[in-house]
């Protein structure tokens, strides 16, 4: 019979996994794995810092799902689970652009876009997501988003009143009729 030995290292590594998984989950929504508030915040001033360091300038977007409430009372909250990892999905997409997604909470996202001097474009890429169609087995969601834009320098070089901003922006847009995406500037 082979005889066992007791590593007391083994422990450290089960007990620094463990370590890893918990920031894992402190960090990132637990439904999309998206990075979540926590690391938004703990984020924002390094891509800030970024841009100024490289002249560039750095927009903060928000996005909010349109009848995503609806979505859930009619078709339920698996369904609705379903879509927003879609739309997790889609967003993270983007990060070859320079466009990081953050999952804020319920159907709220954030999003930073590196170089918002080319934001036409990468704003482009984004109304694609949004004007593709999403399913769920085999069903069109009716879904939509509003969205709130600011930008670095411009409105701001404050991380809070940027994200602040931002808000107003989407809440703009969420209640006007004819334009779904609004600048701090228009709210």
């Amino acid at each position: 019979m082979e005889k066992k030995y007791f590593n007391p290292f083994d422990l450290i590594d089960e007990q620094t996994e463990d370590v890893d998984i918990w920031k894992y989950l402190a960090l990132h929504h637990e439904l999309t794995e998206l990075p979540n508030r926590r690391m938004l915040h703990m984020s924002m001033d390094g891509y800030l810092k970024m841009a100024k360091e490289n002249g560039t300038s750095l927009a903060v977007v928000i996005i909010d799902l349109d009848k995503f409430k609806k979505i859930n009372d009619i078709f339920g909250h698996f369904t609705g689970d379903a879509l927003l990892i879609d739309v997790a999905s889609r967003l993270t997409a983007l990060s070859v652009y320079g466009i990081h997604a953050f999952h804020m909470s319920g159907d709220e996202f954030v999003l930073l876009i590196e170089q918002a001097d080319e934001l036409d474009g990468k704003l482009k890429l984004l109304k694609e997501i949004f004007d593709k169609p999403f399913y769920v087995e085999n069903k069109q969601m009716p879904i939509g988003a509003s969205i709130g834009i600011s930008l670095f320098p411009k409105h701001s070089l404050d991380a809070g009143e940027l994200l602040e901003y931002a808000d107003r922006a989407m809440y703009k847009a969420k209640s006007s009729i004819e334009n779904r995406c609004k600048f701090y500037e228009d709210a």
